[in-house]
């Protein structure tokens, strides 16, 4: 199994539960649901051994809240005991939404398969970051918390670093020296040309740093040129070159983030 912190898509996806469901790890695995009313209903049946009964008689304090329980609504716990109002006996025995921590007393979204943690109302079913749900039924596990796309590539620090860009990688990446992502097409040379901010596209594999700058050669030289940084300089013949210790040579790496584990 993929790592959960690494992306994947493939085409191959089974619908489990109304939910798009992708196979690689990252996307989460089936979505079921569960009734509490079930354990309700065993706990009713089982009150003939265990003490709990509900019953509509005179006023009970509950055990827990010290409140007396003015619907009659009460549950025996363990004969002798006491007994516990019905917001109580939810609190402490029925499943809690991990959004909003509430008891969930109808169905509950859940995974099967462990890679998202907890139970959610479906209400409360949504990206963890943005809280918007997932309108096409696909979503991302993160950290066993459910993502939409983007915010799972952000916290996944998978977004494409480049300003012009900043959308998901999925697959081939370009790694910068100080471990920025970018799509492969988009490490290009940070030379801007004028105000305008025209850039050179020249994409990099061996470059230079220059005061936090990543230039190709080309434009290395000239911004040495232009800053007094070429520290010898050319020879007396003109063809020796020989950067300053503000230029530092530079080598991009590529991976490839689907095959991350």
């Amino acid at each position: 199994m993929r790592s959960l912190t690494s992306p994947a898509r493939t085409d191959s996806s089974t619908s489990l539960a109304g939910y798009v469901v992708r196979r690689g790890g990252t996307i989460s695995g089936a979505i079921g649901s569960s009734s509490p009313e079930s354990k309700k209903d065993r706990l009713s049946q089982e009150s003939s051994t265990s003490g709990l009964a509900r019953h509509d008689e005179k006023v009970q304090t509950c055990m827990r809240c010290s409140k007396d329980i003015e619907d009659n609504r009460w549950i025996r716990v363990e004969k002798g005991r006491g007994v516990l109002c019905d917001k109580c006996w939810k609190s402490m025995y029925l499943p809690k939404c991990r959004r909003c921590d509430l008891p969930i007393e109808k169905q509950a979204v859940s995974s099967s398969d462990g890679q998202l943690k907890g139970k959610y109302h479906r209400e409360c079913f949504n990206c963890h970051t943005c809280h918007k749900p997932f309108p096409d039924k696909t979503f991302y596990v993160f950290d066993g918390k459910p993502f939409c796309d983007y915010h799972y590539h952000e916290a996944n620090h998978s977004l494409c670093t480049a300003p012009f860009c900043g959308r998901p990688i999925e697959g081939p990446c370009a790694v910068s020296h100080s471990g920025d992502r970018y799509h492969i097409e988009h490490l290009t040379c940070e030379y801007e040309y004028d105000e305008t901010g025209k850039r050179c596209e020249e994409r990099l594999v061996d470059y230079w740093e220059v005061e936090g700058r990543m230039l190709c050669e080309r434009h290395m030289r000239r911004v040495a040129e232009q800053e007094d940084m070429l520290g010898i300089g050319l020879d007396e013949i003109g063809t020796k070159f020989e950067p300053s210790s503000k230029a530092t040579k530079r080598r991009t790496r590529f991976i490839d983030i689907a095959e991350l584990r």
